[in-house]
């Protein structure tokens, strides 16, 4: 009977996150880590790496172990860390969070396990990046500066500076005529 309810449930949080669930890019997974205060960048191949070993950049990756031993999302974290059905864990959320596209939670959280434990508590890390060598992730337009503004606001921006310049050179060919003169 406990197995049972255990494939239902299972069952139902597959059906549910498969709708919301997200595979990333490379370099939209990268965007997306550092939107989300991953800004360490010795560190970001390292979370990239980590997380194509273990979800393949799919948000609603799910491993059932055993019935008490299972693992989320992207970063594919432990069910100690969070709870079924309500918040709580150590991070202090559900662990259907972790299966959906919005991937703030899963940061929050695999932050906090790094703090705690490190690198080490994903063993596919241990396995398949400490000491290998990691994806390539320079390559990415946001890699060297993010996006900080709004595509409306640095359009702003750039028409700003572009007043600027042509008031500079009209006040510089002014000045120039009357220098001649």
């Amino acid at each position: 009977m406990a197995e049972r309810r255990v494939c239902v449930v299972t069952f139902i949080l597959l059906l549910s996150t498969f709708v919301n669930s997200k595979v990333f890019t490379r370099c939209q997974l990268t965007r997306e880590l550092l939107k989300n205060h991953f800004h360490q960048k010795t560190f970001l191949s390292n979370w990239v790496c980590l997380i194509e070993q273990e979800s393949d950049r799919n948000t609603s990756a799910h491993i059932v172990k055993t019935p008490r031993k299972q693992y989320y999302g992207l970063f594919q974290i432990g069910s100690e860390w969070c709870k079924e059905g309500k918040k709580g864990g150590k991070c202090d959320i559900a662990c259907e969070s972790l299966l959906d596209d919005d991937i703030r939670d899963d940061c929050a959280c695999a932050y906090k396990i790094f703090e705690n434990e490190g690198f080490k508590y994903w063993t596919k890390w241990e396995t398949r990046c400490k000491g290998e060598r990691l994806p390539d992730i320079e390559k990415c337009p946001d890699w060297q500066h993010p996006p900080r503004a709004s595509p409306e606001r640095m359009k702003r921006t750039l028409n700003r500076q572009r007043r600027r310049a042509t008031l500079k050179l009209q006040v510089y060919k002014k000045n120039l005529i009357v220098y001649k003169k």
